[in-house]
């Protein structure tokens, strides 16, 4: 199925958030904003979701009002392209009978320690990291009451035809497998199959010979016999896949008639020994991933607590940030993927990378992929859904195979066809020199290249340099009276211009002037006039990363949504502002 919808009420600071986007299982999507877009908020509805219902913490709530109800909606199409709509608020969740959710975002918080000296009281702060719980609730220490003697002796006169199964029951995959299967296993008490199996022992056990004689006989006589009980060929199944030192029919299906008898005879037993083994496996995963980041010197293992497993870490001043968020990412995704069950699942990232060196980020992203691998062989379907305010096309933090990226805080800009027709051709020949010195840069003469333009499909009036500076002018008026219908392409394109004219028109002498236009590039033309004395700005270089981004398009990426994002931010608002006045 495809999430078509996800929208969230009244949580944090988001009244409304309605991301209309396309998220297809089993491939990562990075979703694009800016700080303050609220995608905190998005990954606070989703960690305030239980098995009931949406239960909001009180300062979570929209501008902490109780009268602001909560409400997380998620749209999906299924295969026949049927819409389903999954509803979570404070008094039921859909979502949770057809989704399992996972979040994982900063563990990092501040910790304030008061001392009191001398009747003044100081206070200290530090940062620390909050403990990860791995395991909700530790199973009882059980272990399976197996013996190969006691076995043999149920058995009968040949139970030297039995082998041990110890190395099964210390087998974590067959484990794993036979707790699938207690259902199957349950049969074996059943009246017609224990008829079976006893007419079946009574034909070995009158048999006479040494164990070799016995099993040869049983082989020839008896092994099609048992493999018809279907119970028994099914654990069998499991114990030739996945136990490697038992290599024969006849010792996989006597395996499986020892595991069902020592179900059958305790099953809660079997099961608690099943948890535990389980758990085992677990805790000794989590020690070796902890181990794998060299951090042993900090004592940073899982322990043991008031029958959960936890792992606790230090202050944050006594790790490095990389691997603090590397060990941190690496223990919830261990976490998650021994929590998951029948269902589908989303996976919540909250922007917790944007800040790791390469190292790292290779790491967590290591991490992703495997989970999605794990998933996928099962059968399942997992939606990873990685929040991030660094756009992936400019910076290139994230490498999966097969990522989508979504840019979510939408504008509506008002996009001028022939604007970016323009943009995409300005390499051609004819036409290359003239508008990057008339139309693209200041340049205070006038050019005419309507012919030209006219001849590669081009609005032809835009020939005109002064034409083409009029519609630019009016775009930066829309923009600057907070018109949202302008077009950024063209506001990019304004501020550059503009820029390149007040440093133009600081100059006094001619030469200098002249070497200003003939200088290629706007940072270049800066660097030149204030390599002459000319007072230029620290914000009219601080907005390349506008005026360039916006004048080099890139093909099949949706290039206005991040330059938009970064026209709409109230701080770049006002350094624009501030670089276009004289």
């Amino acid at each position: 199925m495809t999430i078509l919808r996800i929208k969230v009420e009244n949580v944090k600071g988001a009244k409304i958030r309605d991301l209309e986007i396309g998220i297809i299982p089993n491939k990562p999507s990075l979703l694009v904003a800016p700080n303050g877009f609220g995608k905190s908020s998005i990954t606070a509805a989703f960690m305030s979701l239980n098995q009931a219902r949406l239960k909001l913490d009180d300062d979570h709530l929209h501008e902490a009002s109780k009268a602001n109800k909560p409400r997380l909606t998620i749209e999906l199409k299924d295969v026949a392209g049927k819409i389903h709509t999954l509803t979570a608020d404070e008094t039921k969740n859909d979502i949770s009978k057809v989704l399992d959710v996972y979040v994982i975002n900063s563990r990092l918080k501040a910790k304030a320690v008061k001392n009191n000296v001398g009747g003044f009281t100081t206070a200290s702060a530090s940062l620390k990291i909050n403990e990860i719980l791995l395991v909700d609730k530790i199973p009882p220490t059980t272990h399976f009451d197996y013996s190969i003697t006691e076995s043999r002796k149920n058995f009968g006169k040949n139970g030297k035809i039995l082998i041990g199964i110890d190395c099964i029951l210390n087998n974590i995959a067959a484990i794993d497998a036979l707790s699938d299967e207690l259902s199957t296993m349950t049969k074996f008490s059943g009246v017609k199959v224990q008829d079976k199996l006893d007419e079946i022992k009574r034909e070995i056990n009158v048999q006479d010979g040494d164990a070799s004689i016995i099993r040869a006989w049983t082989k020839a006589n008896c092994e099609a016999k048992i493999n018809e009980i279907s119970c028994l060929s099914q654990i069998a199944d499991i114990v030739s896949h996945h136990v490697p030192e038992i290599k024969e029919r006849l010792d996989s299906l006597l395996s499986a008639y020892q595991l069902c008898a020592l179900y059958s005879n305790n099953p809660q037993k079997f099961k608690k020994a099943c948890a535990y083994t389980q758990y085992l496996r677990d805790k000794e995963a989590y020690s070796q991933l902890i181990s794998s980041f060299d951090t042993t010197w900090k004592k940073i293992k899982p322990k043991e607590r008031k029958g959960t497993l936890v792992v606790d870490f230090p202050n944050a001043s006594h790790i490095s940030n990389g691997q603090r968020d590397s060990l941190t990412f690496a223990a919830m995704i261990q976490r998650i993927r021994g929590k998951i069950g029948k269902r589908n699942c989303i996976l919540i990232i909250d922007e917790i990378f944007d800040y790791l060196d390469d190292g790292n980020l290779t790491a967590v992203q290591y991490y992703i992929s495997n989970l999605i691998d794990d998933i996928k062989k099962d059968g399942k379907q997992i939606y990873p859904i990685i929040f991030t305010h660094l756009n992936p096309i400019y910076f290139k933090n994230y490498a999966f195979q097969d990522q989508k990226v979504h840019f979510i805080d939408k504008r509506n800009p008002t996009i001028n066809e022939h604007l970016k027709k323009l943009i995409t051709n300005r390499e051609k020949e004819s036409i290359k020199t003239g508008i990057e010195r008339h139309h693209l840069h200041f340049n205070p003469s006038q050019v005419d290249l309507q012919k030209e333009f006219a001849a590669l499909g081009l609005k032809e009036s835009w020939g005109k340099s002064e034409k083409f500076h009029e519609f630019i002018f009016n775009e930066w008026e829309k923009y600057n009276k907070g018109d949202n219908h302008y077009d950024p392409f063209a506001v990019c394109c304004y501020v550059r211009v503009k820029i390149e004219e007040i440093s133009y028109n600081k100059i006094a002498d001619a030469d200098s002037r002249k070497k200003f236009l003939d200088t290629n590039g706007t940072r270049k033309k800066l660097d030149f006039a204030a390599s002459i004395g000319i007072c230029v700005p620290e914000v009219a270089f601080l907005l390349g990363v506008i005026y360039n981004d916006g004048l080099h398009l890139k093909q099949h990426v949706d290039n206005s949504s991040p330059i938009v994002a970064k026209l709409e931010n109230l701080v770049i608002r006002k350094m624009i502002s501030d670089a276009t006045q004289p």
